[in-house]
């Protein structure tokens, strides 16, 4: 009786170890990931003007800097927008104008753009400029206007810029998408053309999805 209860029990624990190890990997995704690289800074005074080489490695998200007399900008770029950091070199406030910034993507259609204090439900308004006073700088997130939608939940919420099924994301290798910026000191304006180049496309994976409410919209049928 007492070896019954005891395999008993041995049954029961490898049970609980399996039921547990079965939730784990239940609990894990596969996500696609975009490795985005600067591959290019225009000017209009330079159309060949180039971008400096990668700066940091952090939390697996390489980014890249550029820099020229008048500013020093550090990039990142993914499926969820673009990361910036700036700072003004020069001894004049600089400004953006958001509402002039341009989001070229990969077939030549351009969007507006929105700086991370535009509120979703501001969506149409005017934006406020950045002024970054001289030797300042500012810290920014950027996204396409255009790829905000209305969710079944009755939210305003935020598609991804590129496909996050991977057969058709790994078409996406090799595309480039560009981010026109004027940036003005003292009534003069330089536009700038950031030009971004997807290197490659891979799936990690992920115990949650950034893209589940968008996923579970697409498969309702919502109207993107």
């Amino acid at each position: 009786m007492k070896r019954y209860l005891i395999i008993t029990l041995l049954v029961l624990i490898l049970i609980g170890i399996v039921g547990c190890s079965g939730n784990r990997a239940k609990a894990k995704n596969m996500i696609v990931k975009y490795d985005v690289e600067l591959s290019m800074v225009r000017k209009a005074s330079d159309i060949n003007q180039r971008y400096q080489a990668p700066v940091a490695d952090t939390m697996d998200v390489v980014r890249y800097a550029y820099e020229d007399d008048l500013f020093r900008s550090i990039w990142s770029a993914t499926e969820a927008g673009w990361n910036l950091s700036l700072y003004n070199k020069s001894e004049e406030p600089l400004m953006i104008d958001w509402d002039n910034v341009t989001y070229m993507d990969v077939d030549n259609m351009g969007h507006r753009v929105l700086a991370s204090g535009t509120k979703l439900s501001a969506l149409g308004d005017p934006q406020t400029p950045a002024v970054i006073p001289r030797r300042g700088d500012i810290s920014e997130t950027l996204y396409s206007a255009d790829h905000v939608y209305h969710s079944s939940t009755g939210v305003l919420a935020r598609r991804p810029l590129w496909p996050v099924d991977f057969t058709e994301a790994k078409r996406y290798e090799g595309k480039t998408v560009r981010l026109i910026i004027p940036f003005t000191v003292d009534g003069l304006s330089a536009q700038y053309e950031f030009v971004f180049t997807i290197k490659n496309v891979r799936q990690v994976t992920s115990k949650s999805n950034p893209w589940k409410l968008y996923l579970s919209d697409r498969a309702l049928g919502v109207n993107f």
